[in-house]
């Protein structure tokens, strides 16, 4: 989440114990000086047109989680309090992270018995990722080279902006799996470029509607079997 947000051009963390519902949406308060009531925008409002990052979801209280309902489906946030009736620009990715029940991952259960979060949040997701912590000596040792190696190079940034020291190329370059690697930096540039530039559009005979149609069939039919994430029409969107 933390390289998202350095990554991202315009992005708000947040965290599932210090976030509430009006910390997310947006808030309505009486001005000290001119005893009018102003509106305030929260993390979805001021990341519009970036991603919102949300750490330990799963710690979040049912209330202030359906509160973002709206947003992540409507990519609006309607506000009507203290005479106050508007709506507010919400379009952001939400990016969440969250932790299984007991904090380890059950592969004899599903996705929902894994995690305590309800079927209508987790349809709001186009994209579901679960990562597990299973025994392997490679990758576990290449993480702990990258571990190591990281701690070795690291430099405070008070030294650097003083001259007193300077970052080894070469130390940087020799981190395992960093071969193919694109650079933070350019892949910031990147994605506000293709963001300023490249406008897509489904127009005509631009894309298969019967391929994706037959996907969504496929998909609806595997999950009632399966009996895994449940498949909506919110995830004809997502596709």
């Amino acid at each position: 989440l933390k390289y998202a947000e350095k990554t991202a051009p315009r992005a708000v963390y947040s965290t599932g114990k210090g976030a509430s519902a009006v910390g997310l949406t947006a808030s309505v308060h009486k001005d000290p000086v001119t005893k009018e009531w102003t509106l305030e925008g929260g993390a979805l409002v001021l990341a519009d047109r970036g991603v919102c990052l949300i750490d330990e979801f799963d710690k979040m209280n049912e209330q202030d989680r359906t509160s973002i309902h709206e947003a992540m489906e409507q990519q609006t946030i309607s506000v009507s309090k203290a005479g106050i009736v508007t709506s507010l620009q919400a379009r952001c990715s939400v990016i969440a992270a969250a932790n299984p029940i007991g904090g380890r991952y059950d592969s004899s259960n599903t996705l929902a018995e894994n995690v305590e979060l309800t079927d209508p949040i987790l349809q709001r997701f186009d994209v579901l990722c679960v990562l597990q912590d299973t025994v392997d000596p490679v990758a576990d040792e290449r993480l702990a080279k990258f571990v190591t190696s990281s701690h070795m190079r690291s430099v405070p940034t008070k030294d650097i902006t003083r001259g007193q020291a300077t970052l080894d190329q070469e130390t940087v370059e020799n981190i395992p799996g960093r071969e193919n690697t694109i650079p933070q930096a350019l892949l910031r540039k990147y994605i506000q470029y293709a963001r300023t530039n490249i406008r897509p559009v489904l127009r005509g005979n631009t894309f298969d509607q019967e391929k994706i149609a037959s996907l969504y069939v496929a998909l609806r039919k595997e999950s009632a079997a399966s009996g895994g994430v449940p498949i909506a029409v919110r995830h004809i969107e997502s596709i």
